[in-house]
């Protein structure tokens, strides 16, 4: 049975973090470290002392502002929130004299607080959201941007709004690393691992144990690895939401479970015999211990657990009656599982006292809560009012301020137009001729730009004839080329035809016709286009040979692979292969087509 006084959840609101802004005297620094390291060490008793004391021998606004935040979070962790309303009204007074942001961000860091503990999450968010308005854009004081950001998760995680809790505390943790604060680091792994196992709650993703976990690791490395820089609370609250872990969540076998839970609560024990942290968070571990004791069936053992826990309760200076009502409801649940049924009465009533005391210091607390209230929405109003005055202060000023300069603007409008007037005729005979001369100009401008477009049109003709020219003398060299071929053709096919046997006179005329043929068709080539050879070598990255050159010609001609082989006396397949070394001497991709390259190559120059 799990204990329901455990810190399974828990959103640490610290009263107090270290804040020490570039502009504070040396001494007020000195005393916000001696702060934090009471802070650290849980001795709160010398912290409220050494405030006063400085307190008392400062007058600069801006350290007083942060001397009474400072006092005015502890006040209110401690329940006394007259006083803690108090000493925020004079740290906001001193802000506003100081006139400096980091002093105002810190005065409405203490507003937010206490409006926390009011249980007012509207006017939390309002508080803390104006606070990050004047530390914004510096990051002078990167710890009360992590205050005010955590005060907003603890706002949003009472409304339960997921996507916003987990916005602030990923701003929490930017800052904690930033500022180089371990301690501020554990807590906000904290944090996220409660927001992770809040959401578990709701939906009972398994994944979302896994990075609850680790996070709640993540904060136990780090006090692990620094001793001296983390709270004695914030590990100590580490160490037993680590235990409830194991206790609720673990899969493993209930030994192994127990064995780990035990070896974190340990750690926690630790911590509270050197007086490091609360003593009354010694009462969650025996609530784990007792959880885990019921488990196995001993509930003896459990019921001894809960009983050191309430001893420890009562014996305590401070008023703890919910915790003490939760133990005693558990030791009644025990008590009837013993069957011993007065017992079970005796815890039960017992459980009635406490929930009664409960109630009247709530009461009391409550009433106090509304006073406080109530005088902080005066005050709210009282500057409110005095805002508002001071604007209509302001928009006086500027109305008056406004008709004083449209009279004076009137005297100097009226100045000017005296003297515009007996201008205006010498200045519009000087335009009047201006804009004569303009337009003879512009006569003579458009007459050029006229017959430079017909020269340009003209010259734009005989390119146009030049080209249509070229076109027809390719056109005549190809049909010239073919019937060529065609002839030769026919020849061959004759001479076949009457069993001429004489093969080596043929292949001798044959070779002699062909180079004439070829020659006919370099002049032809070179006739219509002169640099067509030159450019085929300059966009080889190889050697040319004369038979490259002789294929390059074929091609350009747009002789076919069939066409090529009869006029080389070859098979198709070797022109193929040889166009294949072609593509490659002139460094040309699988994509890129060998006679579109070359049909472009009288234009490449161009």
């Amino acid at each position: 049975m799990k204990a329901k006084f455990l810190y399974h959840i828990f959103f640490l609101i610290c009263p107090l973090v270290q804040i020490q802004a570039q502009t504070l005297l040396p001494s007020t620094k000195e005393t916000l470290e001696k702060v934090e390291q009471s802070h650290l060490k849980n001795k709160v008793q010398h912290i409220l002392p050494v405030l006063e004391e400085t307190i008392r021998t400062t007058t600069s606004p801006a350290d007083l502002a942060y001397l009474y935040a400072y006092q005015s979070s502890w006040y209110i962790a401690l329940d006394s929130l007259r006083k803690g309303k108090e000493l925020l009204d004079r740290s906001l007074e001193e802000a506003i004299k100081s006139e400096q942001n980091t002093a105002l961000a810190v005065a409405y860091r203490a507003k937010a607080h206490l409006n926390n503990s009011l249980n007012l999450p509207d006017a939390v968010i309002n508080d803390a959201l104006t606070g990050l308005k004047y530390v914004e854009e510096t990051d002078e004081d990167l710890q009360t941007k992590y205050a005010l950001n955590y005060l907003l998760y603890g706002a949003y995680s009472k409304w339960d709004d997921s996507e916003k809790m987990e916005k602030y505390i990923r701003a929490c943790r930017k800052y904690a690393i930033q500022a180089e604060n371990i301690n501020l680091q554990a807590n906000v792994n904290n944090g996220i691992s409660s927001m992770y196992q809040a959401r578990y709650r709701k939906t009972n993703e398994s994944h979302l144990l896994d990075s609850s976990f680790f996070y709640l690791n993540n904060s136990f490395t780090l006090q692990q690895q620094n001793p001296d820089k983390v709270s004695g609370n914030t590990f100590v609250i580490t160490c037993i939401n680590l235990a409830n872990y194991y206790l609720e969540f673990s899969s493993e076998d209930l030994p192994t479970r127990k064995q780990k839970a035990f070896q974190y609560l340990e750690y926690a024990e630790t911590k509270l015999q050197k007086k490091e942290a609360s003593t009354d968070k010694l009462v969650n571990i025996f609530g784990i211990k007792s959880s885990f004791a019921q488990k196995e069936g001993n509930l003896p053992l459990a019921e001894q657990y809960l009983l050191q826990g309430l001893a420890i309760l009562m014996n305590d200076n401070g008023h703890y009656y919910r915790l003490e009502y939760a133990i005693n409801q558990d030791l009644k649940e025990i008590s009837l599982k013993k069957n011993d049924l007065k017992s079970a009465i005796n815890y039960q009533q017992r459980a009635e006292q406490l929930l009664r005391k409960s109630f009247d210091e709530q009461q009391l607390l409550n009433a106090q809560r509304l006073e406080v209230q109530y005088e902080t929405d005066k005050k709210d109003q009282q500057l409110k009012l005095l805002s508002e005055r001071e604007s209509f202060r302001k928009k006086q000023n500027y109305l008056y301020g406004g008709i004083a300069a449209a009279l004076l603007f009137g005297l100097v409008f009226m100045f000017i137009s005296y003297h515009f007037r007996l201008k205006y005729s010498v200045e519009r005979e000087k335009k009047l001729q201006q804009e004569k001369n303009d337009a003879e100009n512009q006569a003579a401008l458009q007459l050029k730009i006229e017959k430079e477009e017909q020269e340009r049109l003209k010259a734009e003709q005989e390119l146009l004839d030049l080209k249509r020219q070229q076109l027809e003398k390719e056109a005549l060299a190809n049909s010239l080329l073919i019937d060529h071929k065609n002839d030769m053709l026919q020849q061959i096919k004759s001479k076949i035809q009457e069993g001429d046997t004489g093969k080596i006179q043929k292949l001798l005329k044959e070779e002699m016709l062909l180079n004439a043929d070829f020659e006919d068709v370099k002049m032809q080539i070179q006739a219509l286009h002169p640099d067509f050879f030159n450019q085929l070598n300059e966009k080889a990255i190889q050697k040319l040979t004369p038979l490259d050159l002789r294929y390059c010609a074929y091609l350009y001609l747009k002789m076919t692979t069939k066409q090529i082989a009869q006029a080389l006396h070859v098979e198709p397949q070797s022109v193929r292969m040889f166009k294949y070394r072609l593509k490659q001497k002139f460094g040309l991709g699988k994509e890129i087509d060998l006679e579109s390259f070359l049909g472009t190559m009288n234009t490449m120059k161009n």
